[in-house]
């Protein structure tokens, strides 16, 4: 099955981003060959697994994520790579955040936190006015998910991260 191990943002960034978004492509001089990218897709990769029993990464998940904080992430400058534009990612804890890309299985020097936003029709054109200084509201990642690939993505599992306040609360979004 083809999994991904990630993490989401939370509805005010998705909503900061589908207004900027609305912006920077409507002003830019290649807006109409971007489409958004839908906010229920919109995530931050830390792991892909080509073809994974859903049930060992699940078990190796539990241990590995298990007690990690969850980190506090913003929404910083813009890029594009293939046909996707993408916000980057900036952790208030670069530390705690390579911790965690490590749990996830993933090599952290390696790995490039973003969000893509858009994708392109045929090759990626520079990015839209306004969104390489683009800075976002933050928000902070209470769980980590194992995603199944497709339409829609559903979620295998969620793993809670620990809250900041050293109260050893699990911080993020209700279910």
């Amino acid at each position: 099955m083809r999994l991904f191990v990630a993490v989401f943002p939370d509805a005010a960034v998705n909503a900061a981003v589908d207004a900027v978004l609305a912006r920077a492509l409507r002003a830019g001089p290649h807006g109409g060959r971007w489409r958004p990218v839908a906010a229920s897709r919109r995530h931050v990769t830390l792991r892909f697994l080509a073809d994974a029993d859903p049930d060992v990464t699940v078990g190796a998940l539990r241990h590995d994520l298990a007690g990690l904080p969850a980190p506090e992430l913003t929404t910083a400058g813009a890029g594009v790579f293939g046909t996707a534009l993408w916000l980057g990612v900036r952790a208030a804890d670069p530390e705690a955040w390579t911790r965690l890309v490590a749990a996830s299985g993933a090599d952290p020097a390696e790995h490039v936190a973003h969000l893509t936003v858009a994708r392109a029709r045929g090759r990626a054109p520079e990015v839209p006015p306004g969104l390489a200084g683009y800075r976002g509201p933050g928000w902070t990642a209470g769980e980590v998910a194992l995603v199944a690939s497709g339409e829609p993505y559903r979620v295998v599992e969620r793993f809670p991260l620990v809250g900041r306040s050293g109260g050893g609360e699990a911080v993020g979004p209700a279910r």
